[in-house]
């Protein structure tokens, strides 16, 4: 939703709050705004999914393990007859991999951090558009419109700086979530190993 079509709160006593139209700095980051809204809605899915895929795994591989276990931990064997105990073992061990291939999925593709991190940049841009709006208030585009050009250029290249910074840290983001993956992958089988 662009801000120049927002509805108005008439609470909100704030100044310049009106819409500003035609103005090169408020469409651009109107743009940028559009863009992280829709990856915050696209990442936000994917991080909710793999949440129900890790919870379901989890509540499943504890009952499946408690089943399991359940002379250790009850003293009542629960699954004595036939081959319940087999089945629940390989439920067991299918459960255990998805939850351990959601976990991995979820760090490598990294739907957390970058729902948080799209998240935190729309704000930010939220912000600039507040910024730039108190800086133009109460001048007329025809007598002030050097001013107004100044702020242009001084919005925009926080804009920039900001986009720059942000696609920095998603690079750098992707790039720890491989290593640390590939890494606890390693020391698991490490693990197992021993």
């Amino acid at each position: 939703m662009a801000l120049t079509d927002a509805v108005i709160n008439k609470n909100d006593k704030r100044h310049n709050n009106g819409p500003v139209v035609d103005d090169v700095a408020i469409d651009e980051i109107d743009f940028y705004i559009a863009e992280y809204t829709k990856r915050v809605t696209n990442f936000a899915a994917k991080k909710k999914i793999n949440e129900r895929y890790t919870f379901v795994s989890l509540v499943i591989v504890l009952l499946s393990a408690g089943l399991i276990y359940s002379p250790f931990l009850f003293g009542v064997d629960v699954l004595e007859y036939g081959y319940s105990r087999l089945i629940v073992s390989l439920f067991l061990s299918i459960t255990g991999m998805i939850l351990f291939v959601s976990y991995l999925v979820n760090r490598l593709k990294g739907y957390t951090r970058a729902w948080s991190r799209n998240r935190l940049m729309k704000e930010q841009l939220e912000i600039l558009v507040r910024e730039y709006r108190l800086s133009i208030r109460d001048k007329n585009v025809s007598t002030d419109r050097h001013y107004i050009n100044i702020e242009q250029e001084n919005i925009l290249a926080k804009l920039f700086e900001l986009e720059s910074k942000n696609r920095i840290e998603t690079h750098s983001d992707i790039v720890g979530d491989y290593i640390a993956a590939h890494e606890g992958v390693f020391s698991w089988v490490k693990g197992l190993r021993k």
